[in-house]
């Protein structure tokens, strides 16, 4: 029944990015590789994004370099700020190639992972064996079993393209880009849609610039703010239609002067003018084994609701 529950708030998923994980950049901006050279993707040590070590393989192909390059990225780095991302006991049973598809086999542990942290974890390893002559795609298992989505369905095949981040720009360059925000109306009671322009750069995806526009609230006196204005946010990923934020504990230590539903759908709805986002999952320091106010489960993904909408 763990296995079950589990395998539902298994996000395939993180992370995007903001938190910030720029996929293709997904890390931090990266130092430039010479021929032969791959990135090591490793997390920081906040567990908020992805960063990269240059790294030299003795093997460059087939399922050597598969199992050198493993390797490598679960010892420590001397880097600073870098830390391994898969957690130490989270075990590879076993890893096959065929036909340039890598499927790796973990251990029930897996399972125990937060979002966040199995976010940085999926994404640090298929962006990094990904760089591999003969390996084009990579499969996830546990114990033999599919590593599942939250409608508990196997996820499959992934690829560095699925993890490229829609609000990346160029860096040292600003984009302003047309939003929708939805704050709650002047008595509190629904929520009002609100075409805003927002500014992102490298190091800041539209979804994590309307997560903390949602945070530093509206500019009119028309409306009212939605979330606390003290909470942090620690990361924004997107990921197969879903949108992962992350939360500080200031998200349900902190009480807006709101109800507990419209805090919610103001992200939600916020997040899902974004064409290519069906539905958001919120967490709490990587954490989805939460109620917001002992009323709203944060264990699975919320879709876009209307019905508290007016205007």
């Amino acid at each position: 029944m763990k296995r079950k529950k589990k395998s539902r708030i298994i996000m395939v998923m993180v992370i995007v990015l903001s938190m910030m994980i720029s996929f293709t950049g997904c890390a931090k901006e990266k130092s430039e590789k010479k021929d032969g050279e791959i990135y090591l993707y490793y997390s920081d040590n906040d567990q908020t994004s992805l960063v990269t070590v240059i790294y030299q393989p003795e093997n460059t192909s087939g399922i050597e370099a598969v199992r050198e390059v493993i390797n490598r990225m679960n010892e420590t780095s001397t880097e600073p700020n870098t830390v391994t991302a898969k957690p130490e006991q989270v075990e590879i049973n076993d890893l096959y190639l065929d036909d340039k598809i890598l499927t790796i086999d973990f251990n029930l542990n897996y399972e125990d992972m937060g979002t966040v942290a199995e976010l940085l974890c999926r994404s640090a390893i298929v962006l990094t064996v990904c760089q591999i002559e003969d390996v084009d795609c990579v499969n996830f298992t546990i114990e033999g079993q599919p590593l599942c989505n939250s409608q508990n369905e196997p996820i499959g095949n992934m690829a560095e393209a699925d993890f490229i981040d829609h609000g990346k720009s160029d860096i040292n360059s600003f984009t302003k880009t047309d939003i929708v925000l939805y704050f709650a109306d002047s008595m509190g009671r629904t929520l009002v849609p609100v075409n805003c322009e927002g500014v992102c750069n490298q190091n800041t995806s539209v979804e994590k610039m309307i997560v903390e526009s949602l945070v530093k609230g509206p500019k009119s006196g028309n409306y009212t703010r939605t979330l606390p204005s003290n909470i942090r946010v620690l990361s924004v990923i997107t990921r197969e239609g879903i949108c992962y934020v992350n939360f500080d504990t200031g998200f349900l230590n902190e009480i807006p002067e709101v109800s507990a539903e419209i805090e919610i759908y103001s992200i939600v709805n916020s997040l899902s003018e974004l064409s290519y986002i069906n539905k958001v999952q919120i967490s709490v320091n990587g954490s989805t084994n939460k109620k917001l106010r002992d009323e709203i489960s944060l264990e699975f993904a919320f879709s876009r609701n209307l019905d508290v909408v007016t205007g």
